[in-house]
């Protein structure tokens, strides 16, 4: 997959610069203004085309999608009200079609190679979008401030949700934000407790260990000795359910250390040298192949069968991607009651309570196209669409709502949104959590043998994909 898009991105490259620029005509703003107010009035009729990738994750029902919503569901019925108005409002027409997964981007990426214009507005898969960035396929978001304000990170995301689609100084992806579920299902990777099953076994409720501060390392231990049930030399009830590198992402990060840091002089490297993180390697390795081993189940290890078995009773723990936790896949929601949303036990290096997560990708990213019939009304659409929905204009009132219908307990929702609000990108596309991968299929290596294998491949990495977004980053959001 790395490969593919990397070459992708390559051919694109070489072939735009021929083909769609030679044919871009000059846009214009085709509008009505209120001369005192300066406010749009009318757009003139404009229709604008938005290709939008609907995932498996939840259905795929293409043909029932509402703005990426569940037809029949809340959320649809106010997204469909807000293009209503909208196109009342401004006279103009929101067109959006709908692709199973990564069609729309693969559709986009042949038609804008040839000059010949597929959407307005693309929206789909962070990881998959940002291959067209290079070439020239987008228009920068902050080209178009006047009409989106990109720093307004609970409308549009954080700075860190969208490092995936920053490069050379300029944005080119934007996220729903502020609309409940779009997003909430694209980050990683938060530990989640059987709580009734624990309970049985003795252990406290994980929550009130969270509250105190107290859900570090060693409490984490005692846990999974604690939840593991041994008879006539069977384990019975493991300890944890885990796919190895969810496991191994969050560890590693779990005393505070980042993956990539900056130097005095504003270059990178990659951080998992420094001894911070070399702790948090040791505590992984202890975990999973060394001390605490028989604790974990080490044979369903693929992310379905982990939450399987985690669901079936026969895990106390698991570690998830958020998608498993509610919508179409949401297995643990539909089969366990009183389920615990825990973050990752800390390591001695942090202050107790450090809450992190990571993503892959975010599933709702916007991006324009270079060749939209008029970028400029596009945005203007875009801006008015993505308000807030009625009824859920804060973040709390969307966290009631999530609490209500998917969480045993507030401070299960409390802790999933403090994880989604700090997020950061994991670059895995790009290769980097290969290594955490390697810390466990090369358990009998020495682990600064394994860290100088990866020392010079992850530093090109960091040059090549990596600098250039960090750069832009410290741009586009100054402290």
């Amino acid at each position: 997959m790395k490969r593919t898009i990397k070459f992708i991105a390559m051919i694109l490259s070489l072939m735009i610069f021929a083909t769609a620029c030679g044919q871009a005509t000059e846009e214009v703003f085709d509008v009505s203004f209120n001369k005192e107010t300066g406010i749009v009035e009318d757009l003139n009729g404009f229709t604008m085309t938005y290709a939008i990738t609907t995932s498996t994750l939840f259905g795929d029902q293409s043909s029932e999608s509402v703005l990426g919503f569940n037809s029949g569901t809340l959320f649809a019925d106010e997204a469909a009200k807000r293009i209503s108005d909208i196109e009342k409002t401004y006279n103009c027409t929101i067109d959006p079609f709908y692709n199973i997964d990564g069609a729309s981007l693969d559709k986009f990426n042949t038609h804008s190679l040839s000059g010949v214009f597929y959407c307005d507005v693309l929206q789909g898969r962070s990881d998959l979008m940002s291959s067209s960035i290079k070439p020239g396929l987008y228009q920068s978001i902050n080209s178009l401030s006047e009409y989106i304000d990109y720093t307004d990170s609970e409308k549009w995301g954080t700075s860190y949700m969208l490092e995936s689609m920053c490069w050379d100084g300029q944005l080119y992806g934007i996220l729903p934000a502020s609309w409940p579920e779009l997003n909430y299902s694209s980050f990683g990777y938060p530990f989640v407790a059987n709580m009734t099953l624990a309970s049985s076994l003795g252990i406290p409720d994980l929550r009130e260990t969270v509250e105190n501060k107290e859900w570090n390392w060693e409490k984490f231990e005692e846990t999974l000795v604690k939840g593991t049930v041994i008879e006539g030399g069977e384990t019975k009830i493991y300890g944890m359910s885990a796919h190895p590198p969810y496991l191994g992402e969050m560890l590693l990060r779990s005393n505070g250390d980042a993956m990539i840091k900056a130097k005095d002089d504003g270059s990178y490297y990659w951080g998992y040298t420094d001894n911070q993180a070399l702790k948090a390697i040791e505590e992984f390795r202890k975990i999973y192949n060394g001390e605490f081993a028989y604790t974990i189940d080490h044979v369903n290890t693929e992310p379905d069968p982990v939450v399987n078995v985690f669901v079936d009773g026969l895990a106390i723990l698991t570690v998830v991607d958020t998608e498993q936790l509610f919508g179409y896949n949401g297995k643990i929601s539909k089969n366990v009651e009183n389920y615990a949303i825990l973050p990752i036990p800390t390591g001695p290096d942090v202050e107790p309570g450090y809450i992190f997560s990571v993503h892959e990708s975010m599933r709702s990213m916007m991006a324009f196209s270079i060749l939209g019939k008029n970028v400029e009304s596009s945005a203007f659409i875009i801006d008015k669409l993505y308000e807030p929905l009625e009824g859920f204009e804060d973040k709390e009132e969307i966290k009631d709502f999530m609490a209500y219908n998917y969480f045993f307990d507030d401070r299960d929702a409390d802790i999933f949104f403090k994880m989604f609000e700090n997020t950061e990108y994991n670059y895995f596309i790009e290769g980097m959590r290969l290594f955490n991968e390697s810390v466990t299929e090369r358990k009998n290596k020495a682990i600064s043998e394994i860290i100088d294998s990866y020392k010079t491949k992850n530093q090109n990495i960091i040059n090549s994909e990596i600098a250039s977004a960090k750069d832009t980053m410290k741009e586009l959001w100054p402290e």
